[in-house]
């Protein structure tokens, strides 16, 4: 196993390398470039060819490249275009707060969606079971950016109240305000894929439920809930982890939504703003760091089914 890990991680530094050329260069030759965009609205071409000059944009393509892939490779990423400021250092600063949203983004979504999917399998065709169908659907119709509109404009009509937005403050500076800031924000946006994991984990219980070995285990007479959890569950968890692996890897963009709706300053927000004024040092690396998060998600994946199916061999 220890050799498939090596042999897939050989291959990082290829992938970094493509993913890293193809944004860099299909950056540039997407309309409007930085140097507009910085001149603004009374522009000259002169003033325009300075900042151009000033930011290093009048060289070749090709040399812009090598000389970035260079920086990122001794770990220096760049300076924004605007304002300036160390790309790392906001990546840094920023990082606790997405990295906060991905990790109650999967608790909320593996609990929700794990806990209901198993009673909508085991109380199959009951109340229960049409319920969780129904929000199911219903979650994975809404989209998240609707419901977290919601959340700041219902309960400010009904309660006069709106949840913290902006800013951030750390879990154990001010706990109370650091939950209420993220809690209603990551359950709403935990629903999507919550109704997906539930839809998965039903159809997975349900045949594994009518197993030979899960009958013989219930013939034998142990307890429901050791049958469940112990024999039937076990055998659900592959399909499991691929579907929460894929909701860590989709998290980033849906913190995206979800920074922007509430005002909050993380990667994502950071990841927009960048796109819409053209700061090419932070959209280039937000790209590759994104790229690498999937690469290194996938092994992790690969490796956790050698452990969880004994089956799984890798050579």
């Amino acid at each position: 196993m220890w050799r498939f890990a090596l042999r897939r991680l050989a291959f990082v530094p290829l992938i970094a390398i493509v993913i890293g050329a193809l944004t860099f260069f299909l950056l540039r030759i997407l309309p409007g470039d930085p140097a507009t965009v910085l001149c603004g609205q009374q522009c000259t071409e002169e003033r325009r060819d300075e900042i151009e000059k000033a930011l290093g944009l009048d060289r070749p393509v090709h040399e812009q490249y090598v000389e970035w892939m260079k920086d990122v490779a001794t770990g220096n990423l760049g300076t924004s275009l605007y304002g300036g400021r160390n790309v790392l250092d906001e990546v840094v600063r920023r990082l606790p707060v997405s990295f906060e949203i991905m990790i109650m983004t999967l608790l909320f979504s593996g609990t929700i969606g794990i806990t209901f999917g198993i009673l909508s399998a085991v109380l199959r065709n009951s109340a229960v079971d049409y319920g969780v169908r129904a929000f199911a659907v219903f979650g994975q119709s809404i989209p998240d950016f609707f419901l977290l509109t919601l959340l700041i404009v219902i309960p400010s009509i009904l309660w006069r109240y709106a949840p913290p937005a902006g800013g951030y403050v750390a879990f154990f500076d001010d706990p109370w305000t650091n939950l209420r800031m993220f809690v209603p924000p990551t359950l709403i946006l935990s629903v999507g894929h919550a109704a997906g994991l539930m839809r998965l984990v039903r159809s997975t219980m349900l045949e594994v439920l009518r197993s030979d070995y899960v009958r013989t285990a219930q013939a034998k007479g142990l307890h429901p809930t050791v049958v469940i959890l112990r024999h039937a569950f076990r055998n659900t968890l592959a399909p499991i982890l691929t579907v929460l692996t894929f909701t860590i890897a989709t998290a980033f963009s849906g913190s995206v939504i979800l920074e922007r709706v509430m005002g909050i300053q993380g990667i994502g927000n950071f990841f927009f703003q960048s796109v819409y004024v053209r700061d090419l040092p932070v959209v280039q690396f937000t790209v590759l760091y994104t790229a690498m998060i999937v690469v290194l998600l996938n092994l992790l994946q690969d490796i956790s089914y050698a452990f969880i199916d004994p089956r799984v061999r890798y050579r």
